[in-house]
């Protein structure tokens, strides 16, 4: 399943026209030798300057791209937090290093004013406190864009001399920066304007994407086959918390059970089976419960369980963590303005709340 989602994400950024990638550590999860195969088929620059060969020290894709853009020379660096693990899949740890990102930054950003580029971007997959100290060790850094950090920001945020761009991770947004560059006696002037542009559904489908999209959602189907539609459906386990699903709290909240029943949340499985879209992972962490991490039962929990909001329990009562605190927080991930338009927290809420526990 991991090579059929790769071989969609290359082919329709090949059709977008990318110029560069910076993977980020879910796509390292998948193995560096597949990156760097799947690499191969793609028409843009594969960018992590931190990214090395244990033995030769060398960066495993290209470090830094220059695009001629007029008569402006920019420079784009890839980098990476050197805090996410090369642990899967086996032999990459061994094999594979993730470098100081800063240290790292130092000699691409050299390289780059050395070949003349009047404005230098950083495609990074970092962490917020990472990005900001980039921008204060590296003044000639005059863009991030940020690759990592979920939250979308409408504006540009202001760290030292550098903007960071958040365009947001769920594709609901692009972003459009337009440069302007002029060059002064005491050296360039840069001014900019960002905007975020909201990809509603009045955008039509591309053709050919389209086309691959379906093919890859037959193909999906085709290896994880539609389950009964209340059963589990397998999945890799890719993160630590254990989930143990509805039947674990029925027993001591039976109350709290039988409202959650008569909620849409308790049906929110049912929807993707009714239209054969249960196999679809853009659906499926949304209409299940642990889409991604680790289970009880090796697999998914369908519908949006008690797990969902309040955290997972595994060892509870006996280990007498705290639930997660619920709030708006916990709703909006899923119904926010591109999936749930009609969103309006205090309404919904009563359609879900459960009996109070005593």
């Amino acid at each position: 399943m991991t090579s059929l989602m790769m071989d969609l994400f290359i082919k329709s950024y090949n059709l977008m026209g990318y110029d560069s990638f910076t993977p980020g550590e879910i796509d390292l999860s998948w193995g560096v030798a597949g990156l760097k195969e799947i690499s191969k088929t793609a028409r843009f620059s594969f960018l992590l300057s931190n990214l090395l060969d244990k033995e030769t020290k060398k960066p495993v894709f290209a470090p830094f791209l220059i695009k001629d853009v007029g008569e402006t020379k920019i420079g784009l660096l890839g980098l990476i937090s050197n805090r996410f693990s090369l642990s899967k899949p086996l032999g990459d740890r061994e094999t594979f290093q993730i470098a100081e990102p800063l240290e790292a930054a130092r000699k691409g950003i050299a390289d780059l004013k050395n070949r003349g580029c009047q404005v230098i971007m950083v495609v990074a997959h970092l962490e917020d406190g990472e990005q900001k100290r980039l921008s204060e060790a590296f003044p000639e850094v005059d863009l991030i864009v940020s690759g990592h950090v979920g939250p979308f920001a409408p504006q540009p945020i202001m760290a030292n001399q550098a903007e960071i761009l958040r365009a947001g991770t769920r594709g609901e947004y692009l972003g459009q920066m337009d440069i302007f560059v002029k060059e002064e006696k005491k050296g360039k002037k840069l001014s900019s304007h960002f905007r975020l542009i909201p990809l509603y559904e009045g955008y039509a489908d591309h053709d050919q994407t389209a086309s691959l999209v379906k093919e890859f959602k037959l193909q999906m189907v085709a290896a994880m086959k539609e389950p009964a539609s209340g059963s589990r459906i397998p999945a890799p386990a890719q993160i630590s918390p254990t989930f143990s699903g509805m039947e674990a709290c029925f027993f001591c909240h039976p109350q709290q059970h039988a409202s959650w029943e008569k909620t849409g949340h308790a049906r929110a499985f049912q929807t993707l089976v009714r239209d054969k879209r249960s196999s679809d992972p853009t659906c499926l962490p949304c209409h299940t419960t642990g889409f991604g991490e680790k289970v009880d039962s090796g697999g998914i929990l369908p519908n949006v369980q008690c797990e969902s909001c309040h955290g997972p329990r595994r060892g509870h009562p006996e280990n007498q963590t705290e639930a997660f605190p619920v709030g708006e927080d916990n709703c909006i991930s899923c119904h926010n303005p591109a999936k749930s338009p009609n969103f309006e927290y205090g309404s919904y809420l009563v359609k879900v709340r459960c009996t109070p526990a005593h």
